[in-house]
């Protein structure tokens, strides 16, 4: 605070000093003429009575009649010749209108007698010796004035400063719970308020990080140990029917950890704004089409048919990469516990998209759908390849409806079973036919 407060106090009495000189040199030069026309004024009538006196004296005998009337008047009186004193045209005019011409910030005056050369000199009393004193003390009892008014004006804000200072520390020191929570008053409340918010980020990216890296390390420990497992029985087995089989297992297992490095790749990439999301106008049928065929396969494997709703969107802007691997993500999860049937639908109404997957199975508990969406979330704890997961597919859905400014919603399909959707606003879509889509056109027909 003392450097704080140092710092202040001598820029301010150095600018007050300045100020009070700039001031009175600026009004000095600006009221110059009307000091002037005063002071003559009010040294006319002495200066005239001693003109008087010696207008009616002999050149001569000037000088005798003057020493007589110095004591009287308290002046300084002379007699001078006007070729001695250098005076300017403005002066000789001045004289030779009758005026007194006045020097030395009017304290030295000088008049006509007569016609002649000899002008009188009168000179005003010194001021006293004290003025120098008195204008130091004036001074210092202005600076004292300045110090004590600056001193109960920095103190509150050096608190609040010293506050925000100390949250900083405690926060740089590994304590991410640290905020400064500055009451509104204070006139660092808004730096305050961005510090806090920005503490609240970064504590939060950083729960985050050590949340992803804790389940990641989880995640990867499962296939790593099945892989040992498989190497070792591998290397026991003499039996070249069963060594295929754990060959064949060692490759499910590795294409399960490029599954979960993708699908990490591209959570961390949408979680940290690492990827530019870049919106294309896409065919909306056939892009679909060739998403839910990429899994159609799979669901055949588990014996799931997949239907592909009608859609009364032509086209729309989405960023593909990212939306194909949320759809795909939707239709495993539903592959995963599905009886039997899939259905996908993709309709736009109110001005927003919205991309469905409903399932026949046993459906979400009410309870779990609040945390459904966060990532290394299971409701199912089963690790077998049919049911079990990594627990990102569904919180990288949810990344990608907030890339393009929706949100990822469960609910429950019409026939029993669950229903995930994806919404998110409608930009530059077209109905067939060409018809640009608008609010409340291109409704789907329900199923």
């Amino acid at each position: 605070m003392l450097r704080l407060f140092l710092g202040l106090y001598l820029i301010l009495a150095a600018g007050l000093v300045v100020a009070l000189q700039t001031v009175e040199h600026t009004l000095d030069a600006l009221l110059a003429p009307q000091m002037e026309a005063a002071s003559r004024e009010t040294f006319r009538g002495t200066v005239h009575a001693l003109v008087e006196q010696l207008r009616g004296v002999q050149a001569e005998q000037r000088a005798q009649r003057l020493e007589r009337l110095r004591p009287d008047y308290g002046l300084g009186l002379a007699l001078v010749r006007a070729d001695q004193l250098a005076l300017s045209a403005r002066e000789q005019a001045q004289l030779a209108q009758g005026q007194l011409v006045l020097r030395e910030q009017y304290t030295q005056l000088y008049s006509r007698i007569d016609d002649g050369e000899q002008l009188l000199s009168v000179t005003l009393p010194r001021e006293p010796n004290f003025m120098p004193v008195y204008i130091a003390t004036a001074y210092a009892m202005l600076a004292l004035l300045l110090g004590v008014v600056l001193f109960f004006w920095v103190r509150p804000h050096w608190r609040d400063l010293e506050k925000l200072r100390l949250a900083a520390q405690r926060f740089g020191d590994n304590d991410l719970s640290a905020r400064v929570r500055m009451p509104r008053r204070s006139s660092i409340s808004d730096v305050a308020g961005h510090f806090d918010l920005m503490a609240a980020r970064i504590e939060g990216l950083i729960a985050n990080q050590r949340e992803l890296t804790n389940a990641v390390s989880h995640e990867l420990r499962t296939p790593i140990a099945r892989l040992n497992f498989e190497l070792d029985q591998l290397g026991k087995q003499q039996d070249p029917v069963e060594a295929r089989q754990l060959i064949s297992d060692m490759y499910s297992d590795l294409g399960e950890l490029e599954d979960m490095v993708s699908e990490l790749l591209t959570y961390a990439s949408l979680e940290h704004g690492a990827a530019a999301i870049s919106l294309q106008a896409v065919e909306a049928g056939s892009w679909l089409d060739s998403v839910v065929a990429s899994v159609t396969l799979e669901a055949e494997a588990n014996g799931i048919e997949i239907h592909l709703a009608p859609s009364a969107v032509e086209t729309f802007s989405i960023e593909p990469r990212f939306m194909a691997r949320a759809v795909i993500n939707l239709l495993r999860n539903a592959i995963r516990y599905a009886e039997g049937h899939i259905q996908v639908s993709l309709a736009c109404s109110d001005g927003q998209f919205r991309l469905q997957v409903d399932d026949d199975g046993p459906g979400v508990p009410v309870a779990g759908r609040d945390r459904i969406f966060e990532p290394f979330s299971r409701l199912d704890s089963s690790r077998d390849r049919r049911t079990g997961g990594f627990g990102l597919g569904l919180a990288l859905v949810r990344r990608v409806a907030q890339s393009h400014g929706g949100e990822a919603q469960v609910g429950d399909a019409a026939g029993g079973g669950a229903s995930l959707r994806m919404i998110w606003p409608a930009r530059g879509w077209t109905a067939p036919g060409g018809r640009k889509g608008s609010e409340g056109v291109g409704h789907l027909a329900e199923h």
